[in-house]
């Protein structure tokens, strides 16, 4: 029996293996009876100084994690664009006289925030070359915690599209932490696109913590994109996939995907914008290909970029055929109509520019959208 009773305790603090059967007592309490989960970061500098941006009363959310051994503190890794002295750019916090995380309107709970787990001088925080949102979690010890704060039990098994979730945030311009449910869409190597109420998704929200219907988290968020094919908009959240690798120590744990874009141009030089095409579509097939490529970058777009390199090389009908599967594969951007537009004028195909011009209009109906000047030159009302 007293076996039996070791044998609970230890599956008790494996949440990832049993979220089916399992769920937290509180989860089916009203929201407003939830434990406080969702916290607020403030720091200071040895200098004295507080923030790079003075503006922001807190450098977003933050949250606690029960690991079953030992109690951490997560959020953001961006959250250092503001967390930081001004010369920095490497993940790193070595200027810090404090961090604590605090709930929203009561400073009288607070956790104090040691030492940065994932700490990397060699991952470059901000520019053209950071690949940080790829894995968008900050991991901190625990120095001291007040046991009102409610530390979150990770799930590592598997997330599915269709699962409900919940986004606990402390956006700067909310007056209290909210509480929101979404829907995952899909998942794409660790990026989790939860499709909820986007009005929801405000300044303050990254670092969230995202848990599934059972109370266990899942996820940070990260920004906020635009779900492919449809073009709807989509919270991202990054998996604790990354959060097990760090306590894992994984070897080349912050090394940045390979850019596809790299790859369908070679092809396309070497074999033609058809067989690149082909590649394309095959690489999106293989969910393993989104851990090694940046497939779903939040700053890079491999077909647009090739299709760039293709106009700046003047092959102009290998750079319609590629921006026109940019087109169907990323709707939620009118800049990708708006080039394939002037790839399909330096081809001298006025009809189908015309075409990608009234698309963009149609769906973008914005001051910047160069869409609507274009269209007064090629198509004037008659």
């Amino acid at each position: 029996m007293q076996f039996q009773l070791q044998v609970l305790a230890i599956i008790a603090f494996l949440p990832g293996a049993l979220t089916a059967q399992l769920r937290e007592s509180w989860i089916t309490l009203p929201k407003d009876k939830w434990p406080v989960i969702a916290l607020t970061n403030h720091f200071q500098f040895t200098s004295g100084t507080t923030y790079v941006a003075p503006s922001f009363p807190y450098a977003a959310t933050g949250f606690l994690i029960d690991t079953g051994t030992d109690t951490l503190a997560a959020t953001a890794k961006h959250v250092l664009w503001i967390a930081k002295e001004k010369s920095g750019n490497r993940v790193t916090v070595p200027q810090l006289q404090q961090w604590v995380m605090k709930p929203k309107n009561n400073h009288a709970d607070s956790a104090r925030i040691g030492r940065l787990i994932n700490e990397d001088t060699t991952e470059i925080l901000e520019g053209k070359n950071s690949t940080i949102l790829e894995r968008d979690w900050l991991v901190f010890s625990v120095s001291a915690s007040s046991p009102a704060l409610y530390p979150l039990k990770p799930r590592y098994t598997p997330v599915l599209a269709g699962e409900k979730v919940f986004v606990l945030s402390n956006a700067y311009n909310d007056s209290v932490s909210t509480i929101h449910e979404g829907i995952v869409v899909a998942k794409q190597g660790l990026d989790l696109l939860i499709q909820r109420d986007m009005a929801t998704h405000k300044g303050g929200c990254s670092g969230s913590p995202v848990i599934d219907a059972n109370g266990y988290l899942i996820g940070v968020i990260s920004s906020a994109s635009v779900y492919g094919t449809t073009g709807t908009g989509v919270s991202v959240a990054i998996s604790t996939e990354y959060l097990r690798d760090v306590l894992d120590k994984k070897e080349g744990l912050n090394r940045p995907r390979k850019d596809y874009g790299e790859l369908i141009l070679a092809t396309v030089l070497q074999h033609g914008a058809r067989a690149a095409i082909r590649q394309y579509h095959s690489l999106i097939k293989d969910p393993g290909n989104y851990y090694i490529y940046n497939l779903r970058s939040a700053n890079r777009n491999g077909l647009r970029e090739t299709g760039e390199k293709l106009l700046e090389m003047k092959r102009y009908k290998d750079a319609v055929a590629i921006l026109a599967v940019n087109v169907q594969e990323n709707q939620g951007y009118y800049v990708n109509y708006n080039l394939l537009a002037k790839a399909y004028l330096l081809t001298g195909n006025k009809q189908s520019a015309v075409k990608a011009y009234e698309e963009s209009a149609r769906r973008f109906n914005g001051t910047e959208n160069e869409a609507f000047e274009a269209l007064k030159q090629l198509a004037p009302a008659k």
